[in-house]
């Protein structure tokens, strides 16, 4: 994840044209442009306004027209966008998730039960049951952000190659950025839990550790196991079979034959096992035991067990949508692009211990 410095960022929204949005045919020819397909769904009067209006941004924006370059950009930002907050909704494989609007302040919802429990029997006719109440806190957010440096030039004669590749980069670097600041911002909550709390640390992941805190977390529904391929792919040596007659120990053919497949068995003691993709980031390179090799974008050695859909006490928030940002390089002067995504993330006050944390200390 490259990290720029832009001189006197513009918001793209105070320089473009308010009537373009995502039905505008500029959008959905440039769209195809960038993918590469064939121009259609439009006369071709309307397609050859389209892609000479889109050329002519660019041939200004490589003069230096800011506006222009803005222009261009915020059709970047309505192209992107429904597939960046679409690719988002994975957050939810944690809890729950939720993409506000402007301006809608990000509050957690914490419900519990308070007062006297249930009785077993009533007593002389009264029968006391515990209040379900709801209690909200804001959550501050923090700004996840992607770019590029743009070549228009090429756009400028209709060469969208560089285009369909940053466009996708930026779409990878969001999604990654945002699982990244969940994954950390869950395990800095349980970390500092003082409470109850089901977590473990070693070298490897040990099955002890792991059936002990399954077992804990499974009182509060169906769980699933989500980790780097590092971690979850450990869980593969929990699976054999002992046979007394001759005394001997394997694994079913079934578990070798999704391990072959895929690399991992699907399941674990009727818990899900769930592996976070987790790809190099090229740009920064660590030297360890091992020798040199790339880091990776997301942490390797957690391992999380977490219980199923609304039993899960860890809530997502967007807000918004994706904010467009055009502005120079400070040190190159190079014509930069760059999209803003407000996120939040929270495990709800009191519940850290509805999720297990394994950590790796190999990592």
């Amino acid at each position: 994840m490259n990290n720029f410095e832009m001189n006197s960022a513009r918001n793209d929204r105070d320089f473009c044209n308010p009537k373009i949005s995502k039905k505008s045919p500029v959008v959905e020819i440039f769209s195809q442009m960038v993918k590469g397909t064939e121009l259609k769904g439009f006369d071709r009067s309307v397609i050859n306004r389209s892609v000479k209006f889109i050329k002519s941004l660019a041939e200004k924006a490589k003069i230096g027209d800011i506006a222009s370059a803005c222009e261009l950009n915020n059709i970047r930002r309505i192209v992107i966008e429904p597939e960046i907050m679409k690719e988002l909704k994975l957050l939810s494989f944690f809890g729950s998730y939720k993409n506000l609007a402007y301006g809608e302040t990000i509050e957690m919802e914490v419900y519990s039960h308070e007062g006297e429990k249930s009785r077993f029997q009533a007593l002389n006719g009264d029968v006391v049951f515990p209040v379900i109440k709801k209690k909200k806190y804001p959550v501050a957010p923090e700004v996840i952000s992607g770019g590029f440096a743009c070549d228009y030039r090429a756009m400028s004669i209709g060469d969208m190659t560089r285009e369909n590749e940053c466009m996708q980069q930026i779409r990878v670097d969001i999604r990654n950025k945002a699982i990244k600041y969940v994954i950390e911002k869950v395990y800095e909550k349980i970390k500092a839990a003082t409470g109850v709390k089901y977590t473990a640390e070693a070298a490897g992941i040990t099955k002890t550790a792991l059936d002990n805190i399954i077992k804990n977390i499974r009182r509060f529904g169906k769980v699933s196991l989500i980790g780097d391929y590092s971690v979850v792919s450990q869980v593969n040596d929990f699976t054999p079979f002992t046979s007394t007659n001759p005394s001997f120990t394997g694994m079913a053919d079934a578990a070798m034959e999704e391990i072959r497949k895929l690399g991992l068995i699907n399941f674990y003691n009727g818990c899900a096992v769930v592996e976070m993709p987790n790809a190099f980031d090229v740009t920064h390179i660590v030297d360890n035991n091992s020798g040199k090799n790339f880091e990776t974008i997301l942490p390797e050695g957690l391992l999380f067990v977490v219980p199923n859909g609304v039993n899960s006490p860890i809530q997502t928030f967007t807000r918004g949508g994706i904010t467009s940002f055009t502005g120079n390089d400070v040190a190159t002067g190079q014509l930069l692009s760059r999209f803003d995504l407000e996120i939040a993330a929270d495990i709800a006050e009191g519940q850290e211990y509805k999720i297990g944390v394994i950590k790796d200390s190999n990592f």
